[in-house]
C-alpha cells in the first residue's frame, strides 16, 4: 500500500507503554558511554523520553569522551504491525514523538528525507548519515514493545490471536477488550466516525425506522443497502446500488440514511461526508472505496447534463466502469505491479458501492447496468420525501440511526454461522418480492436474473435491520416491494434499449460500408498504402477495386481503407472519411453523429478497437501507412465481410 503520514489522533484512543527510559545525567568518561548503545551505528548512543533525548558520537581524537551530536532523540511510543489481507506482517509504523509533534510514520517513510519533513523540531537530520542513525534509534526502541495490530481498512477481520474483530474509521473495535487500530482514514471521516454522546432507546430505533419508510421508499431501501453492507465481508453482494435522479429529488438524503448508521457530520449535519465526488480523481475514488469496507459507501455526485461534453460524459463512464465492473466482478479494480513486475496488492470494492446521479451517461454500456441495482427518483415523484429530511427530519434520526448501526455489528459478530443466516434473509427477501416481479416483469430473461438476485441481496438488509430494532421483515419489505419491482422494469427497458442501440450501430457501420466498397465509393489498399486486393478471401469488387485497363494494377474510387492484418486484424479508416460515407447512406442510425462524438459511440457499440496506450485517444490509433502516419479508427473487419 502507498505509506502515509498520520497523525497519532487518528488511531484512536493510544495504550499506555511499559518502557525504559534513560534521563540524561553528566557523566565524567570513568562512568561509561551516555545512554543506549544504537545497535546498527557504531560509536552511537542515545537516551530518549517523551520530553528529553540526545544522541552522542564517541569522539576518536587522542582525548576519547563523546559529542553530542543531537540535544533530541526520537521517542517511540508505539509499534505498530500492518495485518496483510492473509493474516501475516505486512509492514510497520510507529508512534514519534519529536518535540512538540508526534506522529505515526511507516517504516518505509522514515528511510527517506520526506518522511522526516512534517516533524519541526527536528533540526540538524538533514544528512542522510545522521537519519540512518535516527532509524536504528527508532528500530531498537520499537523492539521492547509490544506488537499491536494495525489494519488498512474498516470492517471484519479476522485478526492473528484475536478472532473477527469489526474495526470503525476512528479506530474503534468490536469487542471493545480489542487491541488494533486502523490507518488511513481521512480527518473528517475520523471525527464523523466518533460515538456520540448518548444511545438511542428501542423505542427510538423502531420510531426512525417507521419515519423513514413513511417518508418515501427508496430511503428505506438505501437502509436495506447501508445495512446489507456492514456484512459484505461475511457475505459479498456483487453490485453496485444507483440512484438515477433528478436535481433536488433527494438521492443525497436517500443515500445518507444508509451512511448515518456508522457516520454523523460534524460540526453541522448537512452535507453528509462523502466517500468520494465522482469529480474526485478515478486513483481516488478507488483509494477512499477500499479504504471503507463492510460500511455504507457515498459517491456523490455525477454532475452531467444534457449539455456535458463528449470528455465530460467519456471521462465518467470510465469511472462508472473502474467501480461498476469492479463490483460486478468482484476483482480489483485496476491491477497494480512492482518494479520488478511482480503482482502488488490492489485497491478492491469492500462495501456496495452507492452511486448518486442527477444523470447516468446516456451511452452507458448495457453490461453496467446488469452489474447494478439502479433506482430512479423524481423530484416529486414521492419516493423520497426530501422537503422532510431538509426541515430536520434528516437530523431527528441521527441518534437512532448510529444506534441500529452498532446494533447489527453486534448482532452479526454473535451469528455462529453469518454466511447461512444472510442466506436465509435473501430467501425470504425474494419469496417476499417475487409476488411483485412476477405481476409487472414475468419475464425478466437472462440478463435480468443477475440484477434480480443483487436487488434481493441488497433488500435483505432490511432483516438485519428488523432484527435489532424487534419489527417485521415483511412490513418493512412491504414498503419497498412493488415501487422497487417497477423500477427494475424501467432498468429492464433501459438496458433492452441500450443493448438496441449499440448492436444497431455496429450493424449499420457493416452495411454502409459493405455497400459502400461494392457500389466503388470505397475501396482497400494495404498496410503499405498499396491499392490491391488484400483481403484474403473477399472478392474484389467487394474490396472496392476493379483491374486496370491495361493490366498493370488494380484502382478503386473513393476514400481509402487500409487492411491492417497486423492489429487484430482491423480495417483502418479515418473519422472524416467514414463520418461522410455514414451521412451519405442516409441511414438514421448512424448519420446523426459529428466527426468529434463518432469515435466514442463506435467504442460504446463495440464496432471498433481500443486504444490501450493513449489515455487521451482511445478510440483511435496512429498507425503507420507507408511513408504516411496515420490517425485511424481500427474497425472489426466481421462487422463487414463474413471470413
Amino acid at each position: 500500500m502507498t505509506t502515509e503520514t498520520f497523525v497519532r489522533e487518528s488511531l484512536g484512543p493510544q495504550p499506555s507503554a511499559t518502557r525504559e527510559s534513560v534521563r540524561a545525567e553528566p557523566r565524567d568518561l570513568e562512568e561509561g558511554p551516555p545512554g543506549r548503545p544504537v545497535i546498527g551505528s557504531a560509536g552511537w548512543y542515545y537516551e530518549a523520553g517523551a520530553d528529553h533525548g540526545a544522541v552522542w558520537k564517541a569522539n576518536r581524537g587522542k582525548d576519547g569522551g563523546w559529542d553530542i551530536v543531537l540535544d533530541w532523540a526520537p521517542y517511540v511510543s508505539e509499534r505498530l504491525v500492518l495485518i496483510g489481507e492473509d493474516g501475516k506482517s505486512a509492514g510497520r509504523y510507529y508512534t514519534i514523538t519529536i518535540g512538540a509533534d508526534t506522529l505515526t510514520k511507516s517504516l518505509a517513510d522514515l528511510r527517506t528525507a520526506d518522511g522526516w519533513n512534517d516533524f519541526s523540531d527536528d533540526s540538524g537530520a538533514a544528512s542522510r548519515a545522521i537519519r540512518e542513525v535516527l532509524l536504528n534509534i527508532i528500530t531498537d526502541q520499537g523492539k521492547r514493545l509490544p506488537r499491536t495490530p494495525v489494519v488498512a481498512h474498516t470492517g471484519w477481520h479476522r485478526l492473528p490471536d484475536a478472532g473477527l474483530t469489526y474495526v470503525y474509521a476512528d479506530g474503534r473495535c468490536h469487542p471493545g477488550d480489542r487491541l488494533v487500530r486502523v490507518i488511513g482514514a481521512p480527518e473528517p471521516l475520523r471525527q464523523a466516525a466518533v460515538p456520540l454522546e448518548r444511545t438511542a432507546t428501542d423505542a427510538e430505533c423502531r420510531r426512525a425506522v417507521d419515519d423513514i419508510a413513511a417518508h418515501g421508499w427508496a430511503s428505506l431501501m438505501a437502509l436495506a443497502v447501508g445495512a446489507r453492507s456492514l456484512a459484505y465481508s461475511l457475505r459479498p453482494v456483487s453490485a453496485a446500488f444507483v440512484l438515477d435522479a433528478a436535481p433536488n429529488s433527494g438521492k443525497t438524503s436517500a443515500a445518507n440514511t444508509a451512511r448515518s448508521l456508522l457516520l454523523t457530520t460534524r460540526p453541522h449535519a448537512w452535507p453528509p461526508v462523502p466517500t468520494k465526488g465522482m469529480s474526485s480523481t478515478a486513483t481516488d475514488i478507488e483509494c477512499a472505496l477500499d479504504f471503507e469496507g463492510d460500511m455504507p459507501t457515498l459517491l456523490d455526485d455525477i454532475p452531467l447534463t444534457r449539455a456535458s461534453s463528449a470528455a465530460q460524459v467519456r471521462e465518467m463512464e470510465k469511472k462508472l466502469e473502474l467501480v461498476i465492473r469492479a463490483a460486478g466482478n468482484a476483482t480489483e479494480i485496476k491491477g497494480r505491479r512492482n518494479r520488478d513486475l511482480t503482482a502488488k496488492p490492489a485497491n478492491r470494492i469492500r462495501s456496495i458501492p452507492v452511486i448518486a446521479a442527477q444523470m447516468l451517461p446516456a451511452t452507458m454500456q448495457e453490461s453496467l447496468y446488469r452489474r447494478s441495482v439502479v433506482v430512479y427518483l423524481s423530484r416529486d415523484g414521492g419516493e423520497v420525501d426530501w422537503r422532510w429530511y431538509k426541515s430536520g427530519g434528516g437530523q431527528s434520526l441521527t441518534v437512532p440511526l448510529r444506534t441500529i448501526g452498532d446494533r447489527i455489528i453486534a448482532h452479526l459478530h454473535a451469528l455462529p454461522d453469518a454466511d447461512s443466516h444472510l442466506a436465509r434473509l435473501e430467501d425470504q427477501a425474494f419469496e417476499l418480492l417475487n409476488p411483485h416481479l412476477e405481476a409487472v416483469l414475468p419475464e425478466p430473461g437472462d440478463t435480468m436474473d443477475g440484477v434480480i438476485t443483487a436487488a434481493v441481496a441488497m433488500l435483505s438488509g432490511l432483516g438485519l435491520v428488523a432484527a435489532v430494532t424487534d419489527t417485521s421483515l415483511p412490513e418493512l419489505v412491504d414498503v419497498v416491494a412493488a415501487p422497487l419491482a417497477a423500477s427494475l422494469v424501467r432498468q429492464a427497458a433501459r438496458m433492452d434499449a441500450q443493448s438496441t442501440a449499440q448492436d444497431g450501430v455496429a450493424t449499420a457501420v457493416g452495411e454502409v460500408l459493405r455497400n459502400a466498397f461494392s457500389r466503388g465509393r470505397l475501396h482497400i489498399r494495404d498496410d503499405k498504402g498499396v491499392v490491391r486486393p488484400a483481403v484474403s478471401g473477399q472478392v474484389e469488387q467487394d474490396q472496392g477495386l476493379v483491374a486496370k485497363r491495361d493490366g498493370s494494377g488494380w484502382e478503386g474510387k473513393g476514400p481509402a481503407a487500409y487492411w491492417l492484418p497486423q492489429r487484430g486484424p482491423a480495417l483502418g479508416i479515418t473519422t472524416k472519411n467514414l463520418n461522410m460515407l455514414l451521412k451519405a447512406s442516409g441511414d438514421s442510425r448512424v448519420n446523426c453523429y459529428v466527426d468529434r462524438s463518432l469515435p466514442d459511440a463506435l467504442l460504446q457499440a463495440e464496432a471498433i478497437l481500443r486504444n490501450t496506450s493513449q489515455k487521451d485517444r482511445i478510440a483511435s490509433h496512429r498507425v503507420r501507412v507507408g511513408t504516411e502516419n496515420l490517425r485511424l479508427l481500427l474497425l472489426k473487419p466481421d462487422l463487414i465481410w463474413d471470413f
